[in-house]
């Protein structure tokens, strides 16, 4: 059983949040509380496994309440609940890389909140999962290469990441030289109000220009392109003068999808092509990195020992399509490696 406490200001949302959580018979409510210091002391009297935490709440706000809460109970996974506003998407950022594992994003509207069940039952699950780390993969499925071989132009680096998104772009990165010679794509599991948000938050960080994806934008080399939420991001064109335009299509679990990213990615560079699947829940990705592969290119997969949220990475490894299984502080100094890989 998953025990979970619930922590916001709004009576009715912390009644919503319980009854929603309450239809699954894995879950737990085991308490309740409407600001981050009486959150603290509830976390220590009954040790909660997963916590929903507000940002912004009187006595003690939620950025404040994490800090305290992982000291007090590190084991706890906390996630946290945030407006779909410019203001919360910083905040809520901010908390990511504070240690929350995972972000629900709350409506004006309480009721609306029983749209997102099955999201918010299935985040809670995901991050209760964290507190316990993957089975090794057998050896033989993890593939090791050297790195050889050449690209006939500068690759695209096309990159799908979930859950611990945030923390993990922000450790990866930063450590990219300023003259990394390829464009790097990104789509991460994230609502239209934060991706922009997000993007500048990485640029302060890197070396490298981010920023969020503008529909018709001819990709750059040495730029960092960071999909919209809720749409799917899809290259076109040619390796000579890809762009950028956004699709809808409902029929896709996770928006933007790592799969549609990747595919459109292998169709337009084909050979010249890196794929990338890092940390977060489902399998997202693992169809994409398939195609990838089958185009020529570079397949890439977090080790699902440092990710973390395992279960991207290592669906795309059980597909057999990945070259390279590497932990992530490995990540910058293989994509260098292979980015370099031009023929003169």
């Amino acid at each position: 059983m998953i025990r979970v406490l619930v922590v916001d200001d709004s009576p009715f949302i912390r009644l919503a949040l319980k009854k929603l959580m309450s239809s699954a018979e894995d879950i737990e409510v085991i308490g309740e509380a409407n600001n981050g210091k009486e959150a603290i002391r509830l976390v220590q009297k009954l040790k909660p496994d997963v916590v929903t935490l507000d940002v912004n709440m009187p006595v003690m706000d939620g950025l404040t309440a994490l800090g305290e809460i992982k000291k007090v109970c590190p084991q706890c996974r906390v996630i946290m609940i945030s407006a779909l506003t410019k203001e919360g998407a910083r905040e809520t950022i901010e908390a990511l890389e504070k240690g929350a594992i995972d972000f629900i994003t709350k409506p004006a509207d309480y009721q609306e909140l029983f749209k997102f069940k099955e999201e918010i039952i299935s985040k809670i699950r995901a991050v209760y999962e964290t507190r316990t780390r993957p089975e090794p993969i057998p050896a033989k499925a993890i593939p090791k290469k050297e790195v050889k071989g050449e690209f006939n132009l500068p690759p695209v680096v096309s990159i799908g990441i979930s859950t611990g998104g945030p923390q993990t772009l922000s450790a990866v990165l930063p450590r990219l030289p300023s003259d990394f010679p390829s464009p790097i794509l990104i789509a991460i599991h994230m609502p239209d109000t934060f991706t922009a948000t997000f993007a500048r938050h990485l640029n302060s960080m890197c070396k490298l220009e981010v920023k969020e994806a503008e529909e018709g934008e001819v990709i750059r080399r040495g730029t960092v392109y960071v999909s919209r939420g809720r749409v799917h991001m899809v290259l076109k064109g040619t390796p000579e003068r890809a762009f950028v335009t956004y699709v809808k299509d409902d029929s896709y679990v996770y928006k933007p999808s790592a799969d549609i990213l990747l595919s459109s990615s292998a169709k337009v560079f084909g050979r010249n092509t890196i794929g990338v699947v890092m940390t977060g829940m489902g399998n997202d990705g693992s169809e994409g990195i398939v195609e990838v592969k089958k185009a020529g290119g570079v397949t890439v997969a977090e080790d699902p020992k440092t990710a973390i949220l395992w279960a991207m990475p290592e669906n795309a490894i059980k597909t057999g399509a990945v070259d390279y299984v590497v932990p992530k502080e490995k990540l910058p100094e293989l994509l260098i490696k292979l980015a370099s890989r031009v023929r003169a």
